[in-house]
């Protein structure tokens, strides 16, 4: 009853969701629509350690345009035991397959590490950086940065702007909670690495990045 989106519109996100087009990267990577000529995408990213527990999760968004603002989920990657050096290296790919994908990842924890080598040994020049290139790369989560990123996500999707066909991706929505003492997580401990990696994408949309036409 307290799921991050609303129940109505959860029930109809399960019924848009879509087998994949492809996969690839030992079936880790979930692909929906290739990358298309001229067109813009953005991804999110969260980092794990790759362990076994939580998984290292991409999302990658079209662009399909800005006014009015409209985004459309086209691939997935996803695994628990990929280490943090090639989680570096598989970003890297997937973001220059994906036409030079604009990149917001956190530098928390695990993601400062993969922050670094993406930008310091692969020069992956459109990481998203809150700061001065040199001191502050990624993003930061914070407790202003996350609920707006989470807000963001929430409304994208309950106004009809953001379309989503991974069944897993939706899997994770239906327990997406906030827990009312301002955290928001997967209930009873269910997993929501790719939500964090999809509310990541969106913020995207906070950064001055792309121009106000349309793309579609």
């Amino acid at each position: 009853t307290n799921t991050v989106v609303s129940t109505d519109r959860l029930e109809y996100l399960l019924t848009q969701v879509s087998s994949s087009t492809s996969t690839e990267l030992q079936n880790r990577f979930r692909i929906y629509e290739f990358p298309q000529e001229n067109q813009q995408y953005i991804i999110g990213v969260d980092v794990a350690k790759g362990t076994g527990e939580h998984s290292s999760c991409i999302q990658i968004l079209k662009l399909k345009s800005m006014k009015p603002l409209k985004l459309k989920q086209v691939a997935a990657f996803e695994d628990n035991y990929t280490d943090i050096y090639m989680f570096a290296e598989i970003i890297n790919r997937i973001g220059t397959y994906y036409n030079k994908a604009f990149v917001v990842l956190e530098n928390n924890a695990e993601g400062a590490g993969v922050v670094n080598r993406l930008w310091w040994d692969y020069g992956y020049e459109n990481l998203v950086n809150e700061g001065e290139k040199s001191t502050k790369l990624g993003v930061r989560a914070t407790r202003a940065t996350k609920p707006k990123a989470v807000l963001l996500m929430k409304k994208l999707i309950e106004d009809l702007c953001l379309e989503l066909p991974d069944e897993s991706t939706v899997n994770q929505l239906l327990s997406f909670i906030d827990d009312g003492k301002g955290h928001f997580r997967g209930n009873d401990g269910a997993p929501d690495d790719l939500i964090s990696a999809l509310y990541w994408a969106c913020y995207t949309m906070e950064f001055d990045l792309f121009e106000s036409k349309a793309t579609i």
